[in-house]
């Protein structure tokens, strides 16, 4: 819609224009076995984009990719710079990577592994923190209801209330893009759409939010986009409920699924083996 980048400067709209993630051709092969085949898409900015499929399909490898964390090939560029020229500490600042499990090794309380976050900005010390980097920790913190535990040892804190602890830490990082997987993994069925709406929350500020997820009724509720992963190769990508058609339920994942409406909302819920 603008006919060049000085109107879109114009008219604020530069970070809309420039801030989508495209991979173009992006492979990756572990242990001489190809786990992405293929891959090219396009992700915008202000979405929460879900990434489904079935076990082995090859989403946590793609998300590894496009975190620029594991050898691949093809290419993946963000704000029009090539991933793999960047610097760890710029790629640090731009992409936000959560991983699954959760796993901690050190002994830190928990807002200094929030504090872990700011190391991209130039913080020095997780256990002094002040100006700029002690409000963004402590906004994170709140966002994920997290601060009542902010004193407490890490190792101390069950896995659902560590796996808020570890999204806060990757908010604190006020990336533009947001990588997440299974966020919502150990968490109970409250703290799941607590995390969820979160996410969501980070996109509608402006990040593009990437999330990998088994929870399709979850996912189709709240998420923009869905693609959808089998066998390393993308299947579809589009509306979740276009993505998660009988059709393809059945064939990739095996099984029925019901839809109704609540509310004047519709919802899927996985039903019975097809």
């Amino acid at each position: 819609p603008f006919p060049d980048y000085a109107a879109a400067l114009q008219l604020g709209r530069w970070r809309i224009m420039t801030s989508a993630l495209y991979l173009q051709s992006v492979g990756v092969s572990l242990a001489g076995r190809d786990i992405v085949r293929n891959v090219t898409l396009t992700l915008q900015p202000r979405k929460l984009i879900a990434i489904v499929g079935p076990n082995g399909a090859g989403k946590t490898t793609l998300l590894r990719a496009m975190a620029g964390l594991i050898p691949a090939t093809g290419k993946v560029t963000f704000d029009g710079a090539d991933l793999a020229q960047m610097s760890r500490n710029e790629r640090a600042r731009r992409i936000a990577y959560l991983p699954q499990g959760h796993q901690v090794h050190w002994p830190l309380t928990a807002r200094s592994i929030v504090a872990l976050g700011r190391y991209p900005h130039g913080l020095a010390d997780p256990d002094r923190l002040d100006g700029v980097h002690a409000a963004t920790v402590a906004a994170a913190m709140e966002r994920t209801q997290t601060a009542e535990f902010a004193d407490t040892p890490i190792m101390n804190l069950s896995g659902g209330e560590r796996a808020r602890v570890m999204l806060a830490r990757v908010l604190a990082v006020e990336a533009k893009v947001l990588l997440a997987d299974e966020p919502t993994a150990s968490l109970d069925p409250r703290f799941q759409i607590v995390v969820m709406k979160d996410l969501l929350a980070e996109s509608r500020a402006g990040a593009l939010v990437i999330v990998v997820t088994h929870d399709i009724w979850l996912a189709s509720r709240l998420a923009d986009e869905m693609v959808l992963m089998d066998k390393g190769r993308i299947v579809a990508q589009g509306a979740p409920f276009d993505v998660l058609s009988d059709a393809r339920l059945a064939e990739i994942y095996g099984i029925s699924a019901r839809r109704m409406e609540s509310d004047g909302e519709t919802l899927l819920a996985p039903w019975g083996l097809a």
